[in-house]
């Protein structure tokens, strides 16, 4: 089970079957294609390392599994998983302070919709409690 404290594990595609059954098709077409016979065809430039491409889909095949941060992976000082500890928030969707944090700057650029998704989560889980709270009155 991936876990981390951002919610970026939540849409991981290690370990997704459909992702893995796509690298193994990838590899496979590979090895009948054939390619380093015509690679040198194309300007230095544009062509690239078959070897370092079918190495990269192995590494896939191999890392199927990953635990995400909470588990013991990810960056060591990440200045998220970092600052959740320190709270001792099970997850970032829990902190008061997620919407003026910048801690998620680093992850902006590749991952956009981090943040939001995170506000979502945490917009729902208020919504969640609210409704308990209104539950409890009923009673």
């Amino acid at each position: 089970m991936r876990e981390s404290y951002c919610g970026l594990c939540d849409d991981c595609q290690l370990g997704n079957r459909g992702f893995l059954e796509t690298v193994f098709r990838l590899k496979e077409y590979l090895a009948r294609f054939r390619a380093n016979w015509w690679v040198h065809c194309f300007p230095e430039e544009e062509g690239f390392d078959f070897g370092e491409l079918r190495k990269g889909l192995d590494w896939f095949l191999s890392h199927t599994e990953c635990p995400g941060c909470k588990g013991g992976r990810g960056l060591e000082d990440c200045p998220i998983r970092n600052c959740a500890i320190s709270r001792g928030l099970e997850h970032c969707s829990q902190c008061p302070d997620l919407g003026p944090c910048t801690k998620f700057d680093f992850l902006l650029k590749e991952f956009p919709d981090v943040k939001i998704n995170l506000r979502r989560r945490q917009l729902k889980l208020k919504a969640q409690e609210f409704h308990r709270q209104l539950e409890s009155y009923k009673k």
